[in-house]
């Protein structure tokens, strides 16, 4: 799920995204979030700033596809190293992502870091009411991606600042492509800019990248009941599975596993 190729685009969505929760089927709704004072005030330079030596910790490659790797740096000095990061959308089918090892500072806690910067949001008026929610930022240069996966809540994703492109498949698709090859109907492409608004739903797969250095704000959420018990049951499985009692070997969050999928 790499190439642009093959996919339909995602046409713009009307209305709110309460109004295609229902449906189970992604939707974009294009500047839903420009008037979001993060997206003007939130620059790599202003968030360094806030807390220049904090340590932070960065996932090095495609942790989805390959062993997970980790390195250390600290906050200032990684996002003084984005600043001007830009990338030609054309050049991304011209470079493989095989053997990237570039830095991303994902699913980071801003907003309980720096809890000030919740004023400069509206996301709460986003989602159903009575929702429990888990908010983080993924920071990260062009050409940094998220490799193919899928989610166990639904997500609203908001494109605070640069551009990022979002490959999907319906649920089931890539269990499917080995024998059955999908058509062009199950796969969708979309770009988002600063202030556009992405829904997806849970069980979508999905892969990521970035077209250019840039920030974006992942708010996954569900009802109390399922996020409860999703909880206890991706707890219960992670225990297992470090004990070596489930899928041992069959994993990426171990260094001396073999590298394939693990978890969602």
């Amino acid at each position: 799920m790499t190439e642009a190729s093959g996919f339909r685009a995602l046409p713009a969505a009307t209305g709110t995204p309460m109004a295609h929760l229902r449906g189970k089927t992604p939707a974009v709704f294009r500047q839903m979030a420009s008037d979001w004072p993060a997206v003007s005030t939130w620059t790599f330079r202003h968030i360094a700033s806030l807390a220049p030596s904090l340590p932070v910790q960065l996932v090095k490659g495609n942790r989805e596809k390959d062993h997970t790797a980790f390195t250390e740096s600290t906050l200032g000095e990684y996002l003084d190293s984005l600043t001007g990061d830009c990338l030609a959308e054309d050049s991304l089918t011209r470079e493989s992502p095989d053997g990237d090892d570039r830095t991303y500072l994902k699913e980071f806690d801003l907003l309980k870091r720096f809890p000030g910067l919740r004023d400069d949001l509206r996301h709460e008026r986003m989602f159903p009411r009575g929702s429990v929610t888990s908010c983080s930022t993924w920071i990260g240069p062009a050409r940094s991606r998220t490799g193919l996966h899928h989610d166990l809540l639904d997500n609203l994703a908001v494109q605070i600042t640069g551009r990022k492109r979002f490959y999907l498949a319906r649920p089931g698709t890539v269990e499917r492509a080995a024998a059955d090859p999908a058509t062009s109907d199950d796969f969708f492409a979309v770009d988002l800019e600063p202030g556009d608004v992405l829904y997806v739903p849970a069980r979508w797969w999905h892969e990521v990248v970035n077209l250019s250095a840039g920030i974006l704000l992942s708010g996954f959420f569900g009802s109390t009941m399922r996020v409860t018990s999703l909880w206890a049951r991706v707890r219960l499985r992670d225990t297992l599975h470090r004990a070596g009692l489930l899928s041992p070997g069959n994993c990426t969050c171990h260094a001396d596993r073999l590298p394939t999928a693990y978890g969602t």
